[in-house]
């Protein structure tokens, strides 16, 4: 595989990151629509039943993009394999992500790509968990 064929597949990650992103964006605004006028209103079986369809909707995303990011890996371990040879500016700014390192906390060092790939696994834990919180424990009022 050459580097412009590693580059082209990498651009295409990207994509499918930021359309799983606007995915789950819309699944998170369309349970919260539904919990404010439907699912709180439900009996606790209803809100099981929605809450475990939003776990499943969610659970089939992640696993896609844990495909994606398995894909990822690969065409990064690709690009490394070519860094013998000359790179251009492109491949190199490419593999700096994934090298260069971020200093998040003291002692902590992480590459670019790292930080993004924990930083959008953590916000998704704690939506899925405010989620929760608003299906089983928050107590909505009555403003009818």
């Amino acid at each position: 595989m050459t580097e412009a064929e590693i580059l082209e597949l990498l651009s295409g990650f990207v994509d499918t990151v930021l359309l799983g992103l606007s995915v789950f964006f819309t699944v998170v605004s369309a349970y919260v629509a539904g919990l404010n006028y439907f699912v709180r209103r439900s009996p606790i079986l209803g809100r099981i039943c929605a809450f475990a369809f939003l776990t499943f909707i969610l659970a089939l995303l992640l696993a896609v993009m844990q495909g994606a990011q398995t894909l990822h890996d690969g065409l990064m371990a690709g690009l490394r394999e070519l860094a013998d040879d000359k790179l251009t500016a492109a491949g190199r700014a490419a593999l700096a992500t994934a090298d260069a390192q971020v200093m998040p906390a003291p002692g902590h060092a992480l590459s670019l790509n790292a930080l993004v790939r924990y930083g959008l696994w953590g916000g998704m834990g704690l939506t899925y968990a405010g989620l929760f919180f608003l299906t089983f424990v928050f107590r909505w009022g009555d403003d009818e």
